[in-house]
């Protein structure tokens, strides 16, 4: 995949309003996407991050009982984005088994449930010393283009 530096820009400001769990600026974020085509590039590089660190994060792609411990643990810490364990769980298993995102959500929640996802699974992560979420996204970034 190859990421394009304006969809990359837009999608780290996206996420940076994530990890500050600021809803109002979140929205404003969303709505900064100049038009459908770079919506949907956003969304495709969020859920390619979100998979890569699901991955990342278990080794392997996670079993039915660790989605279901991590979307508890994300259901918890995003009640300010309204994102429930029941739509957590279904998109995660959607993303590590290639399914539509769409089965159980409509495109707008989709949207939202893919930044709230892949912000909260990079700013849980256990980072070295004076290393941040966003130090960790250029590595997968770097790792999604160089997969292809």
């Amino acid at each position: 995949m190859k990421i394009d530096d304006r969809t990359e820009q837009r999608v780290r400001d996206t996420l940076h309003w994530v990890v500050k769990r600021d809803l109002n600026k979140f929205d404003a974020a969303l709505k900064s996407f100049p038009d459908e085509a770079a919506q949907k590039a956003a969304l495709a590089l969020v859920v390619a991050v979100s998979g890569f660190v699901l991955i990342d994060l278990h080794g392997a792609r996670p079993t039915p009982q660790q989605v279901d411990v991590l979307a508890e643990e994300i259901g918890r810490m995003e009640t300010w984005a309204s994102v429930s364990a029941e739509e957590t769980a279904s998109f995660i298993n959607a993303v590590v088994a290639g399914r539509s995102l769409t089965e159980h959500s409509t495109p707008e929640d989709v949207v939202v449930l893919a930044f709230v996802i892949a912000g909260s699974l990079l700013a849980a992560r256990p980072m070295p010393e004076g290393q941040w979420w966003f130090n960790y996204l250029d590595k997968v970034e770097a790792a999604i283009e160089a997969a292809g």
